[in-house]
């Protein structure tokens, strides 16, 4: 899904007379393709180079005691038009049955030592869930691991831009919780209606930090209570697994209005991608 939408943005923004260079990490806005640009928009991701430009004394990112492990299975595991989301003792088992009749899966798993990637196989994966009987029939209906990621945060990120640079997405807010590329892509419009609308690029990125201020930090909040909930210990996870029932569908829906039923708006009518 992030393959074909990253090929949906790269083809409009070449519509929209983006020139695409790929292969150039950039160290520095003052040399190079961005030392003549009017506005360097720095969305390179969490561990972001541009970030140091804005502000230097920023932390890196650390693991947050989470890695995720994704694949494909055969076989129907539950409905077609949701998703399904199972505690375990390890973490957290979320499974959606696609229309073919292919199983999308990803486990999030709670572990204190980052572990090396590439020693997580399925046979890891199926030990952490082996009490929970739809995740085990959903793994061992995989044939492999497609991506086994770490979790990681950042500390707060106290300057976003410079008058000229600014950050946006992962690598001004790494909100996790699913939502990393639905809050850049909520960055990119406002930033380019704040742009349009304002006289100066300053003011404008000063506004921009300050709209987005709010609704970043609830996100920021809500993906850590969900974070802790996958990482709780024996007593809390007894707790969690006895409440989420009760409250889970009767509390979901008007819980994450606020994230789901936002509206940016639509990008201004023209553009200068120049």
């Amino acid at each position: 899904m992030r393959a074909d939408l990253v090929t949906v943005l790269r083809a409009e923004a070449v519509a929209s007379g983006a020139r695409i260079h790929t292969g150039e990490r950039v160290e520095s806005v003052e040399h190079g393709a961005c030392q003549d640009a009017d506005l360097v928009i720095g969305g390179d991701g969490i561990r972001s180079s541009i970030r140091r430009v804005v502000d230097p004394e920023v932390g890196a990112p650390t693991y947050a005691g989470v890695f995720t492990a994704s694949g494909i299975s055969t076989g129907r595991a539950g409905r077609t038009d949701s998703f399904n989301m199972i505690f375990g003792r390890r973490g957290a088992f979320i499974h959606l049955t696609a229309p073919d009749g292919l199983v999308w899966w990803s486990a999030q798993i709670a572990a204190p030592v980052a572990p090396d990637p590439r020693t997580i196989g399925l046979a890891e994966v199926q030990a952490c869930f082996a009490a929970e009987p739809t995740a085990t029939q959903i793994l061992r209906r995989a044939d492999r691991l497609d991506t086994v990621t770490l979790t990681e945060v950042l500390g707060p990120v106290r300057r976003q831009h410079d008058g000229r640079v600014v950050l946006i997405g992962d690598a001004a807010h790494p909100v996790g919780a699913g939502q990393g590329a639905s809050m850049a892509l909520e960055d990119a419009v406002l930033l380019a209606q704040l742009e349009a609308r304002e006289a100066a690029i300053p003011e404008a990125l000063a506004n921009f930090v300050k709209v987005r201020a709010g609704r970043l930090g609830k996100l920021a909040r809500t993906a850590s209570s969900n974070r802790d909930a996958k990482i709780a210990g024996p007593v809390a996870a007894r707790m969690r697994n006895f409440i989420m029932p009760l409250v889970f569908n009767r509390a979901y829906e008007r819980a994450t209005g606020w994230l789901y039923d936002f509206d940016p708006g639509t990008l201004p009518a023209r553009l200068d991608v120049s």
